[in-house]
């Protein structure tokens, strides 16, 4: 390669590493109105590193040592009234940090009711069930009190009282032609849906968005294309009459709730539909939260009634403290630093191609990280990116060994380095192939932080192979076009023998 190409090469591979590296950590103003953030702020974190939402859920006939106060404050101001309230007193029991009322106790046994325990077992079951199929890469879900439920969840992309508040639906899933939301007797119930008609519910990428789907058996779909024919024939039939629009609305309730609706104009033979809004498509966590509840009401043991009161929501802290990631950040980039120095002391020239693929690891894994929804970063993550990134030092330095050794027994610098990476290539292939295997195994038996973790070690060690195998070899190449003295440049010296 001659000089002057080399030196276009490594000019423009610098102004654009360089740039990388600055979007990556840098923020700035750009106007008196926006801010540009760096990439690394744009990652999703998980709640040991970056806090979230809380949400206590209260079922219905149990409230707090503060909405107790409240009732026993007023009881009080208007007991001499008329119309003074009764007193708290006589209408709940205090269990432990909640107060339970009279129809849900049972004093013989001091605890409350097996009706009210049943239904409340049913819906914590049911809380589980969903907060497990929404993609967090930590969250925690349990009891507080005894009978009241705790979910700590990572911030998320949806509105967080929405979701809470959807996530707590009570009652079985239904399909109707009404929206009335108000007398359950007005409905028309279409079909239920249970197992029989309902295989599944999911989330998926769709157009600009995400959209949930619902996948039917055999027997929903034609359930399911019975009454969208129906309800489409009578539409048309009453559009022939008042000349207005030849379509019907399909509702989907949880209860009493609407989760969903859309538009009929025809009969959809179909064995999965696709629930979207293409004038406001839905986000990543929307069409999880509408799946999982879905979900959850074909499992018979999680369909409950006792309506949650989920208005008690709150931010906290990260659980490994307030500066967790700016600290792992920190420690991270010290270490870096300290490599990269190592590296260009003990290797210089070929350390310097380290250096430059080392770096293009690094702004290409930010950039994943960054860019990519279903990711995830925890301080299991942060383990491995760590492992990933000393897979790429080690199997670039075990090159680097190999072609001081090639050169030490005699060969030329060009063939040193043609044989150095010829023999580090088939163990470096084996070993990445092995990493990714695992990383993709462990995606694969996992949920929660080692799913994410897995993710974040398939991408890792995918990049790791990229930058090994050729982006440091490709800037060695280029770097060794330009001094004169190529072999200082390496640092490769020869092995001295004595004449006999």
């Amino acid at each position: 390669m001659g000089k002057k190409k080399s030196a276009a090469l490594i000019v423009l591979f610098t102004v654009v590493l360089v740039g990388l590296v600055f979007m990556s950590v840098a923020s700035f103003p750009v106007s008196a109105v926006y801010n540009y953030n760096s990439l690394l702020s744009m990652i999703d974190l998980s709640t040991d590193l970056g806090g979230g939402y809380t949400a206590v859920y209260y079922p219905e006939g149990v409230i707090s040592q503060e909405e107790y106060n409240a009732l026993a404050a007023d009881y009080e101001d208007k007991k001499d009234e008329a119309d003074a309230p009764e007193n708290p007193k006589d209408l709940y029991h205090q269990y432990g940090g909640v107060y339970i009322e009279n129809e849900s106790w049972n004093s013989d046994e001091e605890d409350v009711t097996e009706a009210f325990r049943n239904e409340f077992d049913s819906a914590f079951r049911a809380l589980q069930n969903r907060f497990e199929q929404k993609s967090y890469s930590a969250y925690s879900i349990k009891l507080q009190d005894g009978y009241t439920i705790r979910v700590d969840v990572p911030y998320t992309d949806e509105d967080v009282t929405t979701m809470f508040d959807t996530m707590a639906y009570s009652g079985r899933l239904y399909f109707s032609d009404s929206d009335d939301t108000v007398s359950l007797a007005s409905k028309n119930i279409l079909m239920e849906g249970t197992s029989q008609y309902i295989r599944e519910a999911g989330a998926t990428a769709y157009g600009d968005g995400y959209a949930s789907y619902i996948r039917f058996t055999s027997e929903g779909q034609s359930e399911f294309a019975s009454i969208t024919g129906s309800l489409a024939e009578s539409s048309s039939s009453s559009s022939d009459s008042s000349s207005s629009s030849s379509s019907a609305t399909l509702y989907i309730y949880m209860g009493e709730n609407i989760l969903t609706s859309a538009t009929v104009s025809s009969a959809l033979d179909q064995n999965t539909v696709f629930i979207y809004n293409s004038n406001s498509p839905m986000t990543q966590g929307e069409a999880e939260t509408l799946a999982a509840v879905i979900n959850s009401a074909l499992i018979d043991e999680n369909v409950f009634d006792i309506n949650l009161d989920a208005s008690r929501i709150a931010t906290f802290e990260p659980t490994l403290g307030v500066n967790a990631a700016l600290i792992a950040a920190i420690v991270f980039g010290a270490l870096i630093v300290v490599m990269l120095i190592v590296s260009l002391i003990r290797f210089k020239g070929m350390g310097l191609a380290h250096l430059y693929g080392f770096l293009t690891y690094a702004v290409v894994f930010v950039l994943c990280l960054a860019f990519i929804d279903a990711v995830q970063l925890s301080v299991a993550g942060v383990i491995a990116i760590a492992l990933s990134a000393a897979v790429m030092v080690f199997f670039n330095w075990y090159a680097f060994k190999n072609i001081r050794e090639e050169f030490a027994s005699g060969k030329t610098l060009t063939a040193s380095v043609k044989a150095g990476y010829k023999k580090s290539l088939a163990f470096t292939i084996d070993a990445h192939i092995v990493l990714l295997l695992l990383s993709a195994a462990l995606c694969l038996i996992s949920t929660g932080t080692m799913f994410y973790a897995g993710l974040i070690l398939v991408l890792g060690t995918v990049i790791s192979a990229a930058c090994t195998l050729a982006v440091t070899r490709f800037c060695l190449y280029v770097f060794l076009a330009q001094p004169k003295n190529k072999i200082a440049f390496c640092n490769l010296k020869r092995e001295e023998t004595e004449d006999e």
